[in-house]
């Protein structure tokens, strides 16, 4: 209320359109049981997930107390990106229901940048600066896509609480060129920066 900083970003997301890196973690799970294995784990089914879909959920201990809430992206059929805050407690907790499931995990976090396009001209701001527009792409699902040849992936979600949201996946040693693309995209729309 009295930050005019803060306030000024939180009414773009709201009013118009903000952009900005997000930390979340990134565990991936592939093998020929990782649909069952992530049944096991999550509370909602994974298995009847489609490619190119993916699925928000929560993760019970053995009291069937909430341990942590993730979304999880079906990338191919036999391999997961797992979306947590908690990517060490995750794969410990993996490790310890692995059984005899034919998985393997790991945290990939430091290989992707991932940044978050928010607000009623997030769409506008996206297809400036992609190769393949994103009009048709449903909310909670992913496309493969490029920027100027550099390969990303744009997913249809966000944590502003808004439909019309994106997020930019990006191999991290490309993150200051997609940043650069962000601003020039950004600016004709009077996109700001959320730094906070």
């Amino acid at each position: 209320k009295y930050d005019d900083m803060k306030r000024k970003e939180h009414m773009a997301v709201r009013e118009n359109v903000g952009w900005y890196l997000w930390t979340h973690q990134l565990v991936e799970v592939k093998g020929e049981d990782t649909a069952a294995f992530l049944d096991k784990l999550f509370t909602k089914p994974i298995a009847n997930l489609k490619v190119g879909k993916e699925r928000y959920t929560t993760m019970l201990d053995e009291n069937a107390e909430i341990i942590d809430d993730v979304v999880v992206f079906r990338l191919e059929e036999q391999r997961y990106w797992v979306s947590t805050l908690f990517a060490t407690y995750l794969l410990m907790w993996m490790g310890a229901h692995k059984g005899e499931y034919k998985v393997e995990f790991e945290n990939v976090t430091s290989q992707y940048h991932m940044y978050a396009v928010q607000g009623p001209k997030s769409r506008d701001m996206v297809n400036a600066f992609v190769k393949n527009n994103v009009d048709d792409l449903k909310f909670f699902s992913f496309v493969d896509n490029e920027v100027d040849g550099i390969p990303v992936m744009i997913n249809r979600a966000g944590f502003t609480g808004e439909k019309l949201g994106y997020e930019v996946y990006v191999s991290a040693d490309q993150a200051e060129v997609m940043e650069q693309k962000l601003k020039a995209a950004g600016e004709p729309l009077g996109a700001v920066e959320v730094t906070e």
